[in-house]
């Protein structure tokens, strides 16, 4: 990893834990659909509504570039292979950030869905729900191989 994108990493990282420090001021909604999710995520404070927004773009263009992060965790490997069957779209509210996750495929829409609630309950419970890997479901057939490393 060259110098920028090193730093990126590291940005990205400081601002996923900032969020995670600030969870209790952080709401977020999710419906899922027949094909993915919509959510919203949202605070009330203007810095950290702020960082939402910065934090979800960020997280776009690493799909978009197939960056992954979170390695270990079984949601966001899966997530990154599949990143070519994701389609996500970015609308910038005043408060936060709407996200509209999509795909035609059934297996991806379900591992959408998953993500979705991953990021819920990191929403819900900060740092020390985000140290734990997000299982995925039975019913969900595997694309990043048979370690959560993918």
């Amino acid at each position: 990893m060259g110098p920028d994108r090193a730093q990126r990493h590291h940005d990205d990282q400081a601002d996923f834990h900032a969020l995670l420090k600030h969870y209790d001021q952080i709401t977020r909604s999710v419906t899922n659909t027949h094909d993915g999710i919509v959510a919203e995520t949202r605070s009330d404070d203007p810095a950290i509504a702020a960082l939402i927004r910065k934090h979800a773009h960020a997280m776009h263009a690493r799909m978009v570039e197939k960056w992954g992060l979170r390695h270990w965790d079984p949601a966001f490997a899966e997530i990154f292979a599949q990143a070519d069957k994701v389609e996500l779209v970015l609308h910038d509210l005043p408060d936060g950030v709407c996200a509209v996750e999509r795909s035609d495929d059934a297996n991806v829409a379900l591992l959408i869905q998953v993500h979705g609630a991953v990021v819920s309950a990191f929403v819900n419970g900060g740092a020390k729900v985000a140290a734990q890997a997000s299982p995925l479901p039975e019913a969900y057939i595997r694309m990043a191989g048979s370690s959560p490393a993918g």
